[in-house]
């Protein structure tokens, strides 16, 4: 509710911090689902990249948070994204681990290789 309120007051969606990170990059980071949703309601860019070209995805991915993941490929998030090591958000959930992150990736039809 709170950030509603302050998109609402006309606070700048894509405001960024000193890593390049914007409210979404940081939500989805936070694995705050809801969070997420408002912020691509109002619009936010779903393919924002921080300054080591995350997207959203790849930082919902590498940090297992399966609902984030979902919801942004929901909205049409590239899967196929490379950050600035080449590695998509389904490198990233493979390897630390987060197989339901994994499995969602796969399952929306993420490039194995």
């Amino acid at each position: 509710a709170a950030v509603q309120v302050l998109l609402a007051a006309g606070a700048d969606r894509e405001v960024r911090d000193n890593s390049q990170h914007t409210p979404l990059h940081i939500a989805a980071w936070q694995g705050r689902e809801a969070v997420v949703q408002v912020l691509l309601a109002a619009g936010a860019d779903k393919e924002v990249r921080d300054g080591e070209q995350y997207t959203p995805l790849h930082i919902a991915a590498v940090n297992g948070h399966e609902a984030v993941v979902q919801v942004l490929l929901a909205a049409g998030a590239d899967k196929e994204a490379r950050n600035n090591r080449q590695y998509t958000p389904l490198h990233l959930a493979a390897d630390k681990g987060h197989q339901v992150a994994v499995q969602v990736l796969l399952a929306a039809g993420a490039d194995k290789e």
